[in-house]
């Protein structure tokens, strides 16, 4: 818009401002919110909305000795239940004081100053897509409503969010807030509820309009269906599944997970981020008339393509609207805290044995309580998993798809591919470290180096150092510390510390801006570290400025396991890029750190290059063409080529110049044969090892006018098949990698 280019920054809470001509960057603007990722243009193109993702719901907690005590279980049989913390709204009379909690949904940003303009709020919790609707001055936004207020696992069940879509009328000051629930019909009370999960449309992700503002289409990722909405009474009017389906049953291992849309005329292009593939509806026919896969090979290893779909598969639910993704966004949290105890439930034991006090037993009530949502991201080498590490492995959360989902368990094999799956999920790197992995001097007040040494050596009790429970490198000795230990009313986990530095946006304070309700511990009541070591727990920490400045300061910087360098990208001149180059170059020679490639054109054609720490030089993708020394390719960019230097994760540099890793490099690879059967109607097949690849037709060869088969393919064991019913004299067809 007016000639600028508008970023979501979506984990530094910013929005990037470029200049479209120049590449120069001209703003950044600081979004009051955590997350903001969709972004729209008004209608006038004077404005840009940015939706927050994890805006949240102006919840928080009331403390434990301040809340009323658990109602009596309704198994006779429980003990009294365990004092714990209440969720209540952000303004409950009985917080001293209110948190300031501005629950920012939609940022408006004027164009010409690259200012904010002013937020709206009361969209919804989790915000995923944003859209102007022409010829208005509406925007619209795709959400789910959190309903953690009510508490109770059996209560919740089947419905833990809302799905819809918001409509912000945006002349009055304030914005005019109309929410529309996407599955009106859909009954919370009956499981299974076999017509709702028939046309139930979970976790919306996309949203497009169709030229006249009339009606728009949204994509329900987590029901693998795209659904056409009347702009004027927020009603679904028509639904469409995006790939094959058997019914309500269809296959969690196959699911497509429609992401994203583009409309073009009578063709709506939805983007399958699971399948990789993209469909392409008719919307005059309102029917699937293609698939075709996004690239021509897909790397996705097959523990994750096999087991993925589990949790975001709402079809899996009792009705059709729930997965584990509606907590878990995107096999993370939802930053928030949910009473998922159960009054009607029994206790539960679990045994561990530790040095110095041997083999304990511990008794957990299940009314357990706030816990805030963990990650599902770094879990191998953590077990035992939940707060109170009554789960001893991911698989034994198979439960959840009856007792949370409203649904049933789901076979072993199929939750072993699930756990097989997140096994697979690594945390991000961690923004506060250098691209180098070391730690700055100072942050956030204090010195993370010499907080790095007090963590591990400096005693807090006698014979206790923070590294004694928190052991590096997770931050978990994945032992149960007793509640009297604690100063809490129940045995808690010691929890891993990886992901502390985003925890950090909850302040009890009526001035300070609180971007959560929730910070750290099990329920999320304290708002950050400082405070946590002010407990006397910790002896000779608690009174000591320096001590806490530096603790906090060195788990801000916590490892998370995965290098700054990976995902780290620059492209430009030599001189720009060379001290990032140099520290890229030395951190893909230390084993197990990162593996380091350099892509883009050169030599008049795309080529990309590994980098060999062992020789100190660049190998291609081309037989006979390098390997080139860093000093060659900075020649090669001298003399015009464009290149773009980035780190991949540790031993996945072979991508680049070996997609498929078949050993053989990809300028060397033999395209397959494709064969035409007939007589009727031509069948034209080749291996299904290259699913991907694209077939085109032209009905001549002066000139060629080579289009893509749209016509659904069938892929079997051995291989695809395409049935073209062509209506030319002659047809011609060809097999393309994109």
């Amino acid at each position: 818009a007016g000639g600028k280019a508008f970023v979501s920054c979506s984990r530094s809470n910013t929005i990037r401002v470029f200049d479209v001509t120049t590449r120069d960057s001209v703003a950044t603007i600081a979004i009051q919110g955590l997350h903001p990722r969709a972004l729209a243009v008004s209608n006038d193109g004077l404005k840009i909305y940015a939706a927050v993702k994890f805006s949240g719901n102006r919840t928080t907690l009331l403390p434990a000795p301040l809340a009323p005590p658990q109602p009596p279980p309704t198994n006779s049989a429980l003990p009294p239940p365990p004092r714990v913390s209440l969720i209540v709204p952000s303004n409950d009379f009985r917080l001293s004081p209110q948190p300031n909690m501005p629950d920012n949904d939609v940022a408006e940003i004027t164009v010409a100053t690259n200012a904010v303009a002013r937020y709206f709020k009361g969209a919804g919790t989790i915000h995923f897509a944003i859209a102007a609707r022409p010829g208005t001055d509406e925007v619209w936004v795709t959400n789910t409503e959190a309903r953690n207020l009510i508490r109770f696992e059996p209560v919740l069940n089947g419905h833990l969010v809302n799905n819809r879509v918001t409509r912000i009328a945006t002349t009055p000051a304030a914005g005019t807030m109309t929410p529309f629930d996407l599955n009106p019909s859909i009954n919370y009370a009956a499981f299974p509820d076999t017509a709702g999960q028939g046309v139930a449309l979970a976790q919306p992700t996309g949203i497009v309009f169709e030229p006249d503002g009339s009606h728009f289409w949204i994509a329900a990722f987590g029901s693998d269906r795209v659904a056409r909405v009347n702009a004027s009474t927020g009603a679904v009017v028509s639904r469409i599944e995006t790939g094959p389906t058997t019914g309500i049953a269809a296959d969690s291992r196959n699911k497509r997970g429609p992401r994203g849309l583009v409309l073009a005329g009578t063709r709506l292009f939805v983007l399958n981020r699971i399948s990789n593939t993209i469909t392409v509806v008719s919307t005059a026919s309102g029917s699937v008339v293609a698939e075709s896969p996004i690239g021509s090979f897909d790397p996705t290893p097959p523990a994750i393509r096999q087991g993925r779909g589990f949790l975001y598969d709402a079809r899996l639910s009792g009705n059709g609207t729930q997965s584990c993704a509606s907590c878990h966004i995107d096999g993370d949290r939802d930053d928030l805290a949910w009473d998922l105890g159960d009054p009607s439930g029994a206790m539960a034991s679990v045994s561990q044995t530790a040095p110095g006090p041997g083999t304990q037993t511990f008794n957990f009530h299940p009314m357990k309580g706030p816990m805030t949502t963990q990650t599902l991201r770094g879990l191998t080498g953590t077990e035992p998993l939940h707060w109170r590490a009554d789960r001893e492995g991911f698989t034994a959360f198979n439960g959840a798809f009856a007792s949370l989902l409203g649904g049933s368990v789901i076979p072993a094999a199929d939750m072993n591919a699930f756990g097989d799956f997140i096994n697979t999920v690594r945390y991000e790197s961690n923004p506060n470290r250098n691209l180098d992995n070391t730690m700055p001097a100072s942050f956030a007040g204090g010195n993370p180096n010499t907080g790095r040494t007090t963590y591990t050596n400096d005693q807090y009790q006698t014979g206790l150092t923070c590294n004694t429970c928190h052991a590096l490198p997770t931050g978990t000795n994945r032992l149960i510390i007793p509640a009297a230990a604690l100063a809490e009313s129940q045995d808690f986990k010691v929890p891993q510390l990886r992901n502390v530095y985003q925890k950090l946006n909850f302040f009890r304070s009526a001035t300070t801006p609180s971007l959560s309700g929730f910070g750290l511990i099990h329920d999320g009541l304290t708002p950050d570290l400082v405070n946590f070591l002010t407990n006397p727990v910790f002896g000779t920490f608690q009174n000591d400025a320096t001590r806490k400045a530096n603790l906090n300061a060195f788990v801000q910087c916590f490892d998370t396991g995965t290098a700054p360098m990976v995902g780290y990208s620059r492209t430009g001149s030599v001189a720009a890029m060379s001290a990032d180059w140099t520290t890229l170059q030395s951190q893909a020679a230390v084993a197990g750190t990162g593996d380091l490639i350099v892509h883009g054109l050169v030599d008049g054609a795309r080529h990309s290059f590994r980098f060999r720490p062992g020789t100190s030089d660049y190998a291609s993708d081309q037989p006979g063409y390098g390997p080139f020394t860093r000093v060659q390719l900075e020649a090669k960019i001298n003399a015009g080529a464009v290149l773009t230097i980035l780190g991949m994760p540790p031993g996945a540099g072979m991508r680049a110049i070996d997609r498929d890793g078949d050993g053989t490099l990809d300028y060397a690879e033999l395209m397959p044969s494709l064969a035409i059967t007939g007589p009727g109607v031509p069948r034209l097949a080749w291996p299904s090892a290259e699913s991907s690849l694209v077939l085109e037709f032209s009905d001549s060869l002066t000139p060629a006018n080579w289009q893509p088969v749209l016509n659904p393919r069938t892929i079997g064991a051995t291989e695809v098949a395409v049935d073209d019913p062509g209506v030319a004299p002659a047809r011609f067809y060809r097999l393309r990698r994109p």
